[in-house]
């Protein structure tokens, strides 16, 4: 079975049928298009990030759905039957069906940043056998997470000393004091890579706030629906319009909220869990760091 785009012929093929480092290799070679760190894409493995222009491919956000279409051109699963995903609901999930194309559900890919952890999304779907020495090598999505906010911040500190470098007079005394004070954020922020128990009960104060927003906006969905169900009675239909307007736009946020939510409890879960994969990757970044405060500590 073959897909077209753009004059470009794609062969899918069977996930079973082939190994995990198969799929990676697919996938990276499928989102090439897509990549705008071309150094960085070169020495693209299953751990490198397809967002951020610093240790990531500089895929755009907007394309992260195109990488999903991509994926899904690329190879044919037997999970492909709709079933309803609880009795009597609307929405539906896929399970085993005759060998077809691959559909990767709305929501399905929050956690997919990287090649590897797109295999991981596969596995986890049911679309290919669990393969747990090769997951062994996959870094996480918490700390594919964790340790990019540590390389934009070492980024961001070595930018800002090489800006202040060139400065003079008052200019470069409020430099040096912003540098200071970005500086001091970076260590502490080194300080909490260094602890997994630190960096996880930060991890989860985020996901409790998200909880709780995503709630805050339930009770008010609640309440736009007891307003409409008031208003319905009453016949009144350009209040009832008003409502509708207001219930649907709540339903928007709410969806984005639920997804951002999904996105912080992963986070949140394995923070604490670091495997040696996730060591070496977070002794890079903490070398990044305090190379870049040592940089900006030389700024006299």
């Amino acid at each position: 079975m073959a897909f077209m785009r753009k004059q470009a012929v794609v062969e899918a093929t069977d996930l079973n049928a082939i190994t995990p480092e198969e799929a990676e290799k697919r996938i990276i070679a499928g989102v090439k298009k897509y990549a705008t760190n071309e150094a960085n894409f070169a020495k693209a493995d299953g751990n490198t990030p397809y967002l951020g222009h610093v240790v990531g491919m500089g895929i755009e956000s907007s394309n992260l759905a195109d990488i999903t279409m991509s994926i899904e051109r690329q190879f044919l699963t037997k999970m492909t039957a709709k079933v309803p995903a609880a009795p009597g609901s609307a929405d539906f999930k896929l399970g085993p069906g005759e060998l077809g194309k691959l559909r990767i559900l709305d929501g399905q890919d929050a956690l997919a940043a990287t090649p590897g952890l797109s295999v991981k999304m596969l596995m986890d779907l049911g679309h290919m056998p669990k393969n747990d020495s090769y997951l062994g090598r996959v870094v996480s999505f918490a700390y594919v997470m964790a340790c990019g906010d540590g390389w934009k911040m070492a980024d961001a500190l070595k930018k800002m000393a090489a800006k202040a470098e060139k400065l003079q007079g008052s200019e470069r005394d409020e430099a040096k004091a912003n540098l200071k004070t970005l500086a001091a954020q970076a260590t502490d922020y080194d300080a909490l890579l260094a602890d997994p128990a630190k960096l996880a009960a930060a991890k989860q104060k985020t996901f409790a706030n998200d909880k709780a927003a995503l709630e805050a906006l339930q009770n008010e969905l609640t309440l736009a629906l007891d307003k409409i169900k008031g208003i319905s009675a009453d016949g009144d239909a350009a209040a009832l319009a008003k409502h509708r307007g207001e219930e649907a736009e709540i339903r928007t946020r709410l969806k984005m909220s639920a997804a951002k939510l999904r996105v912080s409890q992963e986070v949140a879960e394995a923070a604490g869990r670091r495997r040696p994969i996730e060591e070496a990757k977070v002794a890079e970044v903490r070398k990044a760091i305090a190379d870049a405060v040592a940089l900006a500590g030389t700024l006299s």
